[in-house]
């Protein structure tokens, strides 16, 4: 007994130090390895740019903040997983706990903790556990697409230890109304049965759906907190009706992770985008002139035209500068095919027209997507 007790216990020790280790080594292996390719990337751009003062947008990235942020995600997830492998040795649900009891511990002495309140806590600790695998396993993906983009700084390590702070209390909150309010999930009285034991058939259905919940609580917090906000009226946004919105999805390109990239920089929506100072975020983003240009032409043609973009892109009109070169017997078929009337593609084509940056915004995509120095005289 002994022999597969000790046994299991290492069998844990090394699947702990497995996946805590990945944190620590994919830091290490992009500092040493990748870190010079973004250096020599952004040396180009200032070279074509000819930008004198280069300290105010070189891409530095010391290896001390590098390292205090993997420390913290690294000990936080640490934390996690010794809960995760080790909870049964630790026993935490044998006593009353106020964060995984929630309001039912208040006045609850340890005499007084039955099976049933233990049973509670344990379902609390599951749903904490399966919230912090799903952030774990998008911050893990997360990680390795900004490796792989030359783009792995001590933001997304924050992050990532954000993340699963935010993502674990918030399922819990799920988990405890759930408790409570059973019909917060959508379950209802399914016969004429008697009302406890409807209650109680509608607890446990909520019981055993909440640790798929709270994975993907994980995975995508922020749709978690949007929808635990829109059950509740006083907690709702109000918007002006007069004031549009265009978030980040409407840019074709953009993926969830573009998204919180640019998230990180301030970058909410495609005012943001539109309106964003092109040269500094050129050396603060990992992606390549001609994408990130293009992002910026589509996020203005959706600041112009709105909802109506679909039918421009339907048309084979994608960015302002596309928009740009048509002449007037273009305008007028767009104005047959589209939503559109003339008066106001004649009114954008005016305003774009006498807009000096988006032809800025060409030539600097031209200038700094190009590695090939072939001639066009040869052509």
């Amino acid at each position: 007994m002994d022999i597969v007790t000790n046994s299991a216990i290492i069998s844990k020790v090394f699947l702990l130090v497995s996946f805590v280790i990945f944190i620590p080594v994919s830091a290490a292996c992009y500092y040493y390895s990748r870190h010079s390719q973004r250096h020599s990337e952004i040396k180009r751009y200032i070279k074509i740019l000819e930008i004198k003062k280069t300290v105010l947008f070189e891409h530095q990235h010391p290896l001390v903040s590098l390292s205090v942020a993997v420390f913290f995600v690294t000990f936080l997830i640490a934390c996690f997983w010794l809960l995760i492998l080790f909870g049964f040795e630790l026993k935490i649900t044998c006593s009353p706990n106020y964060l995984l009891g929630g309001i039912s511990v208040v006045g609850i002495t340890s005499a007084e903790c039955d099976a049933g309140f233990e049973s509670y806590q344990s379902g609390a600790l599951l749903t904490l556990n399966m919230a912090f695998m799903g952030a774990y396993l998008w911050g893990i993906q997360n990680i390795v697409q900004r490796y792989s983009m030359n783009d792995l700084i001590p933001a997304a390590y924050y992050n990532l230890g954000v993340r699963i702070i935010f993502s674990t209390l918030l399922a819990l909150v799920f988990y405890h109304m759930s408790m409570m309010t059973p019909e917060l999930l959508g379950f209802v009285h399914t016969s004429d049965g008697p009302p406890e034991r409807e209650v109680k058939n509608m607890t446990d259905r909520a019981y055993q759906l909440m640790p798929i919940v709270a994975f993907l609580i994980g995975m995508f917090p922020q749709r978690g907190l949007k929808w635990l906000t829109e059950k509740f009226s006083m907690f709702t946004q109000l918007k002006d009706p007069s004031v549009r919105d265009l978030p980040l999805e409407m840019i074709e390109g953009i993926t969830m992770y573009d998204r919180v990239r640019l998230h990180e920089l301030g970058i909410d929506s495609c005012y943001d985008m539109a309106n964003v100072d092109y040269i500094p975020y050129l050396f603060k983003v990992p992606y390549s002139p001609r994408v990130l240009i293009d992002w910026i032409l589509q996020a203005k043609l959706c600041v112009y035209f709105g909802e109506h973009v679909k039918a421009l892109r339907e048309n084979g009109i994608h960015t302002v500068w596309q928009f740009k070169s048509f002449d007037e017997e273009a305008l007028q078929e767009l104005v047959r095919k589209t939503p559109l009337t003339e008066d106001v593609l004649m009114m954008v084509k005016k305003q774009i027209s006498n807009d000096d940056e988006i032809k800025r915004l060409v030539d600097a995509q031209l200038a700094l997507s190009q590695y090939w120095g072939k001639s066009q005289d040869n052509e």
